[in-house]
C-alpha cells in the first residue's frame, strides 16, 4: 500500500506543478478570481428584483425600483466577457512580473475583445446606428474573452521584453511615459485582432466570436453539460488534496472555462423569468464542498462525537471553520493526507453527493443554480438558499447527513487507534 501510494504522489507531484505553473490556466483561474466580486454582485441584486414576494414584486413594478435593479445583473453578468478580456490579460501580464504594464495590456485586450465582437445595424428615424448586442458580451463571449486575453498578453510581453516600445526622456512623469510605452505593442495588438477579424470576415463572413462560437457550441454544451467531467474533476481535486497538493489550484481552471458559461446562462435566465436550462454550474460546486474538499462538515460533525480525546478536541476547532467550508484543520490535523482509512470515503463521499444533487435537480425536487457563482466562505445552508433557494437549504442538509453517515464507520476506526494510544499513555 505504502509503495502504491508513494509511486502515486511521484506522478501527482510534478504534474500538479506543471499544472499550476503554466501561464495559460494560471492566468485564467485568476482572471475569474479577479471578477468574482462582479458575479456575486450581479447575483445578489438578480436576487433582490426576482424575490417571490407578490406584495414585493408589485412594489418592484409600480415603484419603477425593478427596472433599477436590474441594471445591476444587466452590467455585471450580460457584460461578463468584457470583464474577462481585462482581468485575463491582466493576470497575464502580472503573472510575468511585468506589474505596471497590467493595466495597459487589460485595457488593450478590451479593445481587441471589441473588435473580435459583432456589430449590428438598426435605422432609427432613417438614420443607420451601429451598436453591440449583448448576446456576445456575456455567455457566449466568455471563450472568446480568454482567448483574447491570453494572446494579448503573449503579443504585449514579446513586444516589451524586445524592447520594442517608446522612451521617454527623463523627467516626464512616470504615469505619462509608461502610457507611450504602451503605444507600439498596442499598435502591434490592434493590427493583429484587425487582421484576424478581417479575415474571418472575409472567409467566412462572419466576426472570429460568432465563427469560434459556432464551433464549440456542440461540443463545448457535450463537455460541459455532463456529469462525467464533473465527477472526474471533482475526484482529482480530492486525489490531489490526498497527497498534500492543493487540489483545486489544479482543477478550478478547468471547472471555470468548461462550467461558468452555463452559470452564466441560468442567472441571466433567472432574472428574464426565463427557465434555466443547466444543472451541471459552477454554481454545483458549493454543494460538493460542505466543510471543503471532500465534502467534511459531516466528518466533523462526527468528531464532535468521538470517544478520544484528540479528535473530540479537533471536532470542537474543525466545526465552525467547517460551516465555512475551510477544512485544513481536518485536511492537516486530523490528518486526512496520506491517511489509507479515510481516503476511501475522501473519495467516494463527494461523488455520491453529486450524484444526489444532479437526480434531485434532474427531477426537480431541487431548483437549478440560479446565480453563476457563489461566495467562497459563505456560511452552510446560507449558501445553498443563494444558490438554490429554500430546495438548496433541504439538499444541504440532506448532504450533511450522508457525509456524516458514510464518514462515521471509517472516522470510528480512526477514534478507536487514537483511544487506544491515548490509554497506553496513560499506562
Amino acid at each position: 500500500m505504502q509503495k502504491l501510494m508513494d509511486k502515486m504522489e511521484n506522478v501527482l507531484a510534478p504534474l500538479a506543478t506543471k499544472i499550476g505553473s503554466n501561464k495559460i490556466l494560471k492566468a485564467i483561474s485568476t482572471a475569474f478570481n479577479l471578477i468574482m466580486p462582479l458575479i456575486i454582485l450581479g447575483a445578489i441584486f438578480t436576487l433582490l428584483s426576482t424575490l417571490s414576494l407578490d406584495a414585493y414584486q408589485q412594489f418592484l413594478a409600480d415603484s419603477g425600483v425593478g427596472t433599477v435593479l436590474s441594471l445591476v445583473g444587466k452590467f455585471t453578468t450580460d457584460m461578463l466577457a468584457v470583464y474577462v478580456s481585462f482581468t485575463a490579460a491582466y493576470a497575464f501580464i502580472r503573472n510575468e512580473g511585468m506589474n505596471t504594464d497590467a493595466i495597459p495590456a487589460g485595457l488593450l485586450s478590451i479593445l481587441a475583445f471589441f473588435i473580435m465582437t459583432p456589430l449590428a445595424n438598426i435605422v432609427v428615424e432613417e438614420t443607420t446606428t451601429s451598436y453591440i448586442a449583448f448576446d456576445y458580451l456575456g455567455s457566449k463571449g466568455l471563450f472568446t474573452a480568454l482567448i483574447v486575453g491570453i494572446l494579448v498578453g503573449y503579443i504585449y510581453t514579446f513586444v516589451v521584453k524586445r524592447g520594442w516600445i517608446i522612451k521617454m526622456p527623463e523627467g516626464v512623469p512616470p504615469t505619462v511615459a509608461k502610457s507611450f510605452n504602451a503605444l507600439i505593442p498596442g499598435f502591434v495588438i490592434t493590427t493583429v485582432f484587425l487582421i484576424i477579424n478581417g479575415a474571418f470576415a472575409s472567409l467566412t463572413g462572419v466576426t472570429f466570436s460568432e465563427w469560434f462560437y459556432g464551433i464549440i457550441a456542440t461540443p463545448l454544451s457535450a463537455l460541459s453539460g455532463s456529469l462525467i467531467t464533473y465527477m472526474v474533476l471533482t475526484l482529482l481535486a480530492s486525489v490531489f488534496w490526498f497527497f498534500g497538493i492543493h487540489g483545486g489550484q489544479v482543477t478550478i481552471p478547468f471547472s471555470m472555462m468548461l462550467f461558468m458559461q452555463a452559470g452564466v446562462e441560468n442567472q441571466a435566465a433567472f432574472a428574464s423569468g426565463a427557465p434555466m436550462q443547466n444543472i451541471i454550474t459552477v454554481g454545483l460546486l458549493y454543494f460538493l464542498m460542505l466543510g471543503g474538499i471532500g465534502n467534511t462538515l459531516g466528518l466533523s460533525i462526527d468528531m464532535l462525537l468521538a470517544k478520544s480525546n484528540r479528535y473530540k478536541t479537533l471536532g470542537r476547532l474543525a466545526i465552525l471553520p467547517s460551516c465555512c467550508s475551510i477544512n485544513e484543520p481536518i485536511v492537516f490535523g486530523l490528518p486526512l493526507i496520506l491517511n489509507p482509512i479515510m481516503a476511501l470515503p475522501y473519495f467516494l463521499v463527494p461523488q455520491i453527493n453529486i450524484l444526489i444533487t444532479y437526480f434531485a435537480m434532474k427531477s426537480g425536487l431541487v431548483s437549478l443554480p440560479r446565480i453563476a457563482m457563489g461566495a467562497t466562505g459563505t456560511p452552510v445552508l446560507l449558501d445553498g438558499w443563494l444558490i438554490c433557494g429554500v430546495s438548496g437549504i433541504i439538499l444541504e442538509i440532506v448532504l450533511i447527513i450522508v457525509s456524516a453517515i458514510l464518514y462515521y464507520p471509517f472516522f470510528k476506526t480512526q477514534d478507536n487507534i487514537a483511544l487506544k494510544e491515548e490509554a497506553q499513555i496513560k499506562e
